[in-house]
């Protein structure tokens, strides 16, 4: 987190990215055509800063930011870097308080770093808004830019405001062509005083803002950025994440790149979740992700049909439907029999429907979309017809009778368009065109199309819930610094809740072989201390009767724990791990003695509702896959207690349950660790 950073919101950034009046401080031919044609041409006053030129690329300049009057909402700071403090300051005793600043990155050397932490703290004392340094600055469809870069007149206005890190991710977006609508892309660059969460919280409250998309290297206040999306949510407006840096490599570029450390990744993506916001993996994800949220309407559920000119390419968009979680259910059998009736040459209809060669292309795809948005089984009504800007002339024509075909079916209905497509290229320009006059999405490849596609598929807001009245988790008086033992650490489970297994502590062999009887057989015998897994030689297994639990107790070294032996049932690993920036992460994933590098693990922040502790479970499909449907609450409430005792108990650092033994409707937790870092108080 920076130093000068501000530790409340500001949402009130309004001119800082649409202003009424703006000066081009330090403009210059060397500026550059493209910053002037960026602001010229729009409903907006606007005026160059030179001490000796009067007029760059048309328009007027004067000496000095002084003369201009009133003072204008922004300064456009076009200055290099030995000059740019002074200019600050000029321009904060002529009233100005909002500043695009694209300058202060590797161009300005060692020097830098330092210039920038002085202008961060003197817009923080003076209260002004800074985007960047370092930065692209801020572009908007149609309407003035203060932007370093070209704008191409294909950049499209719309409801989707963009927050980036990268400035060359910010001109990827700029560039990507009459796809995505926006309300804007800032270019966010360094935040040394304005950051992600002071524009999340704009756009949360902003009319014209119907989604947000971040690039992010880092977050300099978690707690705001948690603040701010919780504000989007209750606004009804779905974020779009792709974070960087989460490699070794990745993290020292972004730690070079934007100054800024980077937090565990598994806690962001748990404090993303927690909030619901959709996290990608990679930038063309980003982007099909963002064309769906863009549109006039949303998938409202999970319901998908489709219709296809080819059986392979169906068969293709089905196995990635599935991978993604959005499967193709049969038809009903009442809709494949109207198919059948009205075209004989469907003998079996599946979905997707392969309609190629069953009637002539004017007739099959209208009439096939057409039957199918009628019956009132989809949420998402899928065509994929090849789209490439080498098409010939006849497929060209194919895929606007298909584009047109889809829009009619769905018009005057909730159900969701998308035409997919094999290729990862560009529509043909008429197709693009006609697809956005439409409200048609056109998504770019079948696995990132029916990616983007589950992803936004019935979304909806979440929070983290609050703490339940009447239940305390408070276990204030059980708890050690350090590692506590298992036995210990099973005992504030169960105080909580959860179920563990049956155990004696015994200090001798023989109080062990006694212990054992008094349990029955099979049982373990465990080294008594912070839970062992196997391989550490901590632990025997099976232990059958009396003498094998003495001779096992011997070999471990007393004292020991004589617990049951679960063996029967999937093995599931849950935990929590307080993360210092983000808070207590709780984690689901397979268990047993590889847990931490087994994939397939699902993180939240704590607290979790019981909801969406079953939804972790579901997601971290390793473990659904192998649990009976019943046994999915005995997992999801085991989450929840542990995110509850985090909760209660900020001292507790970490919590494993490895494994928690699931059969077909119960959980037993077979080895428990607590670690506490400090007491409650």
């Amino acid at each position: 987190m920076s130093a000068t950073a501000p530790s409340a919101i500001r949402s009130d950034i309004g001119r800082l990215l649409f202003p009424r009046s703006a000066a081009l401080v330090g403009l210059s031919e060397r500026s550059g055509p493209e910053v002037v044609n960026n602001v010229l041409g729009h409903d907006i006053t606007v005026i160059g800063v030179h001490p000796r030129v009067r007029n760059v690329g048309g328009l007027e300049c004067v000496p000095t930011i002084a003369d201009v009057s009133p003072a204008p909402d922004l300064a456009f700071m076009l200055v290099g870097h030995r000059h740019v403090e002074a200019a600050f300051e000029d321009a904060l005793a002529a009233g100005v308080r909002a500043f695009v600043m694209p300058g202060l990155g590797n161009e300005a050397g060692a020097e830098g770093p330092a210039i920038a932490r002085r202008i961060a703290a003197r817009a923080q004392e003076a209260g002004a808004m800074v985007v960047g340094p370092n930065c692209m600055g801020v572009a908007v469809p149609n309407a003035a830019s203060f932007w370093i870069g070209t704008i191409d007149r294909s950049f499209s206005a719309g409801q989707v405001a963009t927050v980036v890190q990268s400035g060359s991710i910010g001109e990827a977006l700029v560039a990507v062509g009459p796809r995505i609508g926006y309300r804007c892309v800032v270019s966010s660059g360094g935040e040394l005083a304005t950051d992600v969460a002071d524009y999340c919280a704009f756009f949360a409250a902003d009319a014209g803002t119907r989604a947000v998309g971040l690039f992010l290297e880092s977050v300099r206040r978690p707690d705001e950025f948690a603040r701010a999306l919780a504000m989007l949510g209750e606004a009804n407006k779905p974020v779009a994440c792709l974070k960087v840096g989460r490699s070794a490599g990745g993290a020292r570029a972004v730690l070079a790149h934007s100054g800024a450390a980077v937090g565990s990744d598994v806690a962001f993506s748990a404090l993303l979740r927690a909030y619901g916001v959709i996290e990608v993996e990679d930038y063309p994800d980003l982007i099909e992700v963002l064309d769906v949220l863009g549109r006039k309407r949303r998938p409202i559920g999970r319901r998908l049909g489709g219709v296809t000119n080819s059986g392979g390419e169906g068969a293709l968009l089905a196995d990635h439907a599935d991978a993604a979680g959005l499967a193709f259910n049969p038809l009903s059998s009442d809709l494949a029999m109207r198919l059948s009736s009205e075209f004989p040459n469907y003998t079996a209809p599946q979905n997707p429907v392969d309609a190629w060669a069953i009637e002539s292309v004017e007739r099959i795809f209208p009439r096939t979309l057409q039957v199918m948005a009628d019956s009132g089984e989809f949420d998402i009504l899928v065509t994929q017809v090849d789209e490439s800007p080498f098409l010939g002339g006849p497929e060209v024509d194919n895929a606007v009778l298909t584009l047109r075909a889809l829009a009619d079916a769905v018009e005057g209905t909730p159900i969701f368009p998308a035409l997919t497509s094999v290729q990862a290229s560009d529509a043909p320009a008429f197709v693009a065109r006609l697809a956005q006059e439409r409200d048609v999405v056109v998504l770019r490849g079948s696995r990132n199309g029916m990616r983007a596609l589950a992803a936004v598929a019935g979304w909806k807001a979440r929070r983290p819930p609050d703490a339940p009245a009447g239940h305390s988790f408070d276990v204030s008086a059980l708890l050690k610094v350090g590692a506590m033992p298992e036995y210990e650490s099973g005992a504030i489970l169960e105080r909580i809740g959860v179920r563990v297994a049956r155990r004696r502590r015994a200090l001798t062999p023989e109080a062990a072989g006694r212990a054992s009887a008094e349990l029955g057989f099979p049982v373990v015998v465990k080294r008594d201390g912070p839970a062992h897994k196997s391989r550490t030689g901590g632990v025997v297994l099976g232990l059958q009767d009396e003498a094998a639990v003495r001779r096992a107790a011997e070999r471990v070294g007393a004292p020991v724990l004589v617990a049951d032996h679960v063996s029967r049932g999937v093995e599931v690993f849950c935990g929590m791990s307080r993360d210092p920036e983000i808070g207590p992460v709780l984690v689901v994933g397979l268990g047993g003695d590889l847990a931490e590098s087994l994939p397939g693990k699902v993180a939240c922040l704590a607290p979790v509702s019981l909801e969406e502790a079953r939804r972790m479970v579901t997601d971290a499909t390793i473990v659904s896959r192998a649990l009976q449907p019943a046994a999915v609450d005995s997992v999801a409430n085991v989450i929840v207690a542990i995110g509850m005792l985090a909760i209660a108990n900020p001292s507790i650092a970490a919590v494993d349950v490895n494994p928690l033994v699931v059969g077909e409707r119960d959980a037993i937790a077979v080895d428990a660790l607590v670690v506490v870092e400090r007491s409650n108080a």
